[in-house]
Parts: C-alpha cells; sequence; structure tokens
C-alpha cells in the first residue's frame, strides 16, 4: 500500500510537471494567434478615430511597437503575475481575471446539480440496460439515450422555453416574478449587486443568503432551473449510453462468466466484478463533460440568455475581445488538463488494482 502511495505521488508529479509545457504551448498558440487579430482590435477599439497619431499611440500602450520575441516575453510575465490583460468591449477597462471570477461562479451554478445526480441516474439505467439487454427496458433506455443524443441541444431549450413560458405562463410571468426581474436587471455581469466594498462570492444563490436577500434568491433559481433541467437531459443521455456500452463489453469477459457459475448473486455479479471496471470508461467520460460544461455550455447558455462562461465567450468574440477571448480560452485549457489529471486518479479510486509507475 505504501508503494502504491509512493508510486502515485510520483505519477502525479509528472503529470503535474507534462502540464507545465502544455499550458506554454497552449499560451504560445493563443498568443500567435491574437497576433494576426491584434491590429483589427485596436482599428475596431479606436472606432471614430482616424487619426494615424492616435492609432499609433494605441499600439505603443499596448506594447505591440515592440520586437515579437520582447511582447511574447512580457506576454509570458504578466500570465504569471496575475496580469492577463483587460476588457475593451464587456467591460471597458475591467481586468480579465476579474471577469473571470465574476462569470465562473455563475456556471458553476448551472452545472453542479447536473455533475452531482446525473452520473448517479446514468449509471444506474445504464446498469439496468446492459442487465435486461434485447429486452424491454432495454429498448426503452437505448431509446431515451438515442433521443437525447440525437435532438439538439437548442431543441431542447426551445421546448423547455415553449412549455414554461407559454403553457405554464405562471410559472415564469406570475405576480410574484415582476419585482424579481428588477432586482436581476440591477447586475450587468450576473453577481448579487452589492454596495460598494462589501464581500461576495460571486456565487449568486450564497451572496443572497450572505444579504438575506429573498427576491434575488428566487430570480437566481427561476433563471437557472431551465438551463439546469435542459443540460442534465442532455448529459444524462450521453453518460447513459456510454455506461450501457462499458457494461455489455464487461458482462461478456470471461471471469464474469466464471463468477456465475460459481454460484455468485446476480447482484453481486453486477455491483462488484462488472461495475467497477465498466465505470472507468465512463468516469473518464464524466470528469471530461463536467470540464466541457464548465468551460462553456455555449449553446444552453445562449438559448437561455443566461450571463455565464460560455455566453461571454461567444459574446467576446463577436464584439473582437482579443484579451477576455485569449484570457477565457487559456482558463479553459487549464481546467481540461486539469480533467485529465483528476480522472487519472479517479481510476485508482475505482479500481484499486490500476497503478502508475
Amino acid at each position: 500500500m505504501a508503494r502504491k502511495a509512493k508510486n502515485m505521488i510520483l505519477y502525479l508529479i509528472k503529470r503535474i510537471l507534462f502540464i507545465f509545457p502544455m499550458l506554454l504551448l497552449v499560451l504560445i498558440v493563443t498568443w500567435l494567434i491574437s497576433q494576426t487579430l491584434v491590429d483589427d482590435a485596436v482599428i475596431m477599439n479606436m472606432a471614430g478615430f482616424i487619426d494615424p497619431d492616435a492609432i499609433q499611440a494605441e499600439r505603443v500602450r499596448l506594447g505591440l511597437d515592440q520586437p515579437i520575441a520582447i511582447r511574447l516575453l512580457l506576454y509570458f510575465r504578466n500570465f504569471f503575475t496575475g496580469d492577463w490583460g483587460e476588457s475593451y468591449f464587456i467591460q471597458e477597462g475591467k481586468p480579465v481575471l476579474d471577469i473571470i471570477a465574476v462569470i465562473l461562479p455563475k456556471t458553476i451554478e448551472m452545472v453542479i446539480i447536473p455533475a452531482v445526480i446525473v452520473p448517479v441516474i446514468a449509471v444506474k439505467l445504464g446498469v439496468v440496460s446492459a442487465k435486461h439487454k434485447d429486452k424491454a427496458k432495454d429498448s426503452v433506455v437505448r431509446g431515451f439515450a438515442i433521443l437525447g443524443r440525437g435532438l439538439p441541444v437548442f431543441w431542447f431549450a426551445i421546448i423547455l422555453q415553449l412549455i414554461f413560458g407559454f403553457y405554464f405562463r405562471t410559472f415564469t410571468q406570475g405576480e410574484f416574478y415582476l419585482p424579481i426581474l428588477q432586482a436581476n436587471s440591477l447586475d450587468y455581469m450576473g453577481h448579487y449587486p452589492a454596495p460598494d466594498g462589501a464581500f461576495r462570492t460571486n456565487f449568486r444563490i450564497i451572496d443572497s443568503f450572505l444579504y438575506n436577500d429573498q427576491e434575488f434568491l428566487f430570480d437566481t433559481i427561476l433563471h437557472v432551473i431551465l438551463p439546469m433541467l435542459c443540460m442534465t437531459l442532455v448529459s444524462l443521455s450521453a453518460v447513459t449510453r456510454q455506461t450501457r456500452s462499458s457494461m455489455v463489453e464487461v458482462l461478456e469477459q470471461d471471469y464474469i462468466r466464471t463468477a456465475r457459475a460459481k454460484g455468485v448473486q446476480e447482484d453481486d455479479v453486477l455491483n462488484k466484478h462488472a461495475l467497477r471496471n465498466a465505470l472507468i470508461p465512463t468516469s473518464n467520460f464524466v470528469i471530461g463533460g463536467i470540464a466541457r460544461r464548465l468551460t462553456g455550455s455555449l449553446l444552453i447558455e445562449i438559448s437561455f440568455n443566461y450571463t455565464g462562461f460560455g455566453y461571454w465567450m461567444v459574446t467576446a468574440i463577436r464584439r473582437g475581445d482579443l484579451a477576455v477571448i485569449s484570457g477565457l480560452l487559456v482558463f479553459s485549457s487549464i481546467i481540461i488538463l486539469s480533467s485529465i489529471l483528476i480522472a487519472d486518479i479517479m481510476y485508482t479510486i475505482i479500481d484499486p488494482r490500476i497503478t502508475y509507475r
């Protein structure tokens, strides 16, 4: 056990050291892409000014008059010292890290419940489907999974909006909802409109409890519940299909036949022998899915006008805010690289036979 723990620590150190050059590569690629567009960004920022001297002064302010090698070194220095640039258009003059600190918690609030309940329900459905392969239960679960994966995400979003915005109009347009709209309109970036200098976590639900603001709490719940439901439905079908596929493959292995031949109870065969091995690819799928949703559920956030990470990524691209685009891309890469490391750790938890050297 001690040797296994030591090997795991050494493996983690190796992977962390591997993440660093990958991050440098992401930074270089992001910087090169931004350099191809930087002149257009300067011109867009100077909209209304045709004075060449004013444009040149802006280029000097941004350090674009420096040699390319110097600019790259300055980019690295600023990144590792916490200076990721400032927004041009989304919130002019606001540091990119401050923008991320505001918009990421809102996406986390939308993702957190699906991230907890989807694996539990999907694994259960996948096991039931594999257990009753080619029978009625299997057909129902497979049909649900295929339907969820085959239909576009924005279609689910439109259907949910139609149901709760038209047929169940009192849910979204009742008398109790009108003052809540006014509370939400106070906040452009989506955080709690606390007094200047007041502490806030940027998690709307937590902040509403901190300041005992029931209207803001109800407003947050009403705005997050439909995107959360849409994400749950879409994610559930994907994880269910993966779990079923893995379980069917594992149940055909020789050691499963041996366990059954020895008289092991069917529930023990499924839960103790088959499920652990089947969860290895599923865990990677689940963790990767959470990372992707954290870094931008673009279609869901755009469809519901939910101002989270993905929404502002699209907005930054539309507005040509290069500093915000670069910052969000690099931050997304950090989350994805971290999720790969977490998935490797989960492998050893799910199946203790897996060791790293």
